[in-house]
């Protein structure tokens, strides 16, 4: 006899948002989590009053699926000004939201970051991104019948200079793809571009967790298993490290690609195990004062270590202790130095934006997210995974084995939030003779 009707491993996003939708339906879920704490890689860590997030994340408050999972007054978010500060050449240039900041965005103008020509062609693409994302055009989520092309192709086409993508795209887009190439597919492009444009970059009061921990605190009693550790996975049947079985009739593998590829008996594994993961570094200091006047991003384009600087303490309150800064400072991918050298190298990159006050920051700490994101290249999309059910694409009885994650839709919070939700459907189509009766 089965204990509940699905077993979810991996209390990520994901996890939780696939789990609190069936428990919506009357199913028997249980989650079991490695971890002693829920959210994966959206995590957040506490150090002397100074609350570090685990890699450089923002929430889109335009996302769609947030929109329908979470309660956003409750997170208490806090927003980044549109637009962002460029640094080049050892100066900072403000390139602004013309719709949301007019005069800002004529200063942009005036300053030479941006180019009449290039700030025109900026307008049309903003409104194409949002008009195709209300058509529904515009669903990396989803499976694309037409031929990706990279996000630069897409630009190159649309006329933008070469200048403008190396001074604005690269280094903006860059840190929200982890790769200075553009090679992410354009259908994650527009959409992140439409999210954008519709809706501001923000931090939930306190740090990213409070996002999962939200989606946590809506699940039954009894549901989550925290620090229980899976070892492998098969069709309704979950093996414990400690050797312990639990069954089910359905089981979901709720992890990052990798981690979920290891669980997994080699007949289940896909191309989606070989995707490429892309990793990323984030360094985080104490400070007097925040450098900067407004709650903005700055995305260099220059050559040190800097990829992207932000002060979450300027955004909302409960990321630093009263009259204290945080300054969170992404590390490009492409820069050699190894950790103890890249306190030292940030501070001195960032005395020609600020002068000497930088020399005076704390270091914290060094975060090292190894599979941050997945690749999202037209190559690495095509590898996805296109039904949550493992086995319905060869045909097969049906095994009852599931898998959601970020990685099998895009590599957003949005994409994580959907592909749970996605992944729950599919079961209580697939079962809807057990609903709300676990066999225990």
């Amino acid at each position: 006899m089965t204990e509940v009707d699905c077993i979810i491993v991996g209390a990520g996003l994901a996890g939780l948002t696939c789990a609190r939708e069936l428990t919506r339906r009357g199913f028997g879920v249980r989650v079991l989590e490695a971890a002693d704490r829920v959210g994966g890689r959206v995590a957040t860590d506490d150090l002397d009053g100074f609350r570090i997030d685990r890699g450089f994340q923002v929430y889109l408050d335009a996302y769609p699926e947030g929109q329908r999972q979470l309660d956003l007054p409750a997170l208490h978010l806090g927003c980044f000004e549109s637009g962002a500060l460029i640094a080049s050449q050892g100066r900072l240039r403000a390139v602004s939201d013309p719709w949301r900041r007019p005069l800002s965005a004529i200063g942009s103008l005036l300053n030479g970051s941006v180019g009449i020509a290039d700030g025109l062609r900026t307008a049309t693409l903003r409104s194409d991104a949002i008009k195709r994302f209300r058509r529904g055009e515009v669903n990396p989520n989803e499976a694309s019948v037409l031929v990706e092309r990279s996000t630069r192709a897409e630009l190159q086409q649309r006329g933008f200079s070469e200048h403008f993508i190396g001074q604005f795209f690269q280094p903006f887009f860059g840190g929200v793809f982890l790769e200075r190439d553009l090679a992410t597919s354009a259908a994650v492009f527009y959409f992140t571009f439409a999210m954008f444009s519709l809706g501001r970059a923000c931090l939930p009061r306190g740090g990213m967790d409070a996002i999962p921990k939200q989606l946590a605190a809506s699940l039954p009693p009894g549901v989550l298993k925290l620090s229980t550790p899976v070892g492998r996975v098969s069709p309704g049947r979950v093996t414990l490290i400690d050797g312990r079985e639990m069954t089910a009739q359905a089981v979901v593998v709720a992890a990052e690609s990798r981690a979920a590829a290891a669980l997994l008996p080699d007949q289940w594994r896909g191309a989606w195990a070989l995707r490429g993961v892309k990793s990323t570094r984030m360094v985080a200091f104490a400070a007097e004062q925040s450098p900067l006047l407004r709650p903005t991003l700055v995305v260099s384009a220059e050559q040190g270590p800097i990829d992207n600087l932000s002060v979450p303490s300027d955004v909302v309150a409960g990321y630093a202790p009263v009259g204290k800064a945080m300054i969170y400072v992404s590390v490009r991918q492409d820069w050699p130095g190894d950790d103890d050298q890249i306190p030292e190298a940030v501070r001195r990159q960032a005395v020609s934006w600020f002068g000497s006050q930088s020399l005076g920051w704390q270091h914290l700490k060094t975060v090292h997210v190894d599979r941050a994101l997945v690749d999202e290249s037209p190559l690495g999309r095509l590898q996805r995974m296109v039904h949550c059910r493992l086995d319905q694409e060869r045909d097969k009885t049906h095994s009852g084995l599931y898998i959601c994650g970020d990685h099998c839709t895009t590599a957003s919070i949005n994409g994580a939030l959907t592909s749970g939700r996605l992944c729950a459907e599919e079961i209580a189509d697939s079962m809807p003779s057990h609903r709300g009766e676990a066999s225990h």
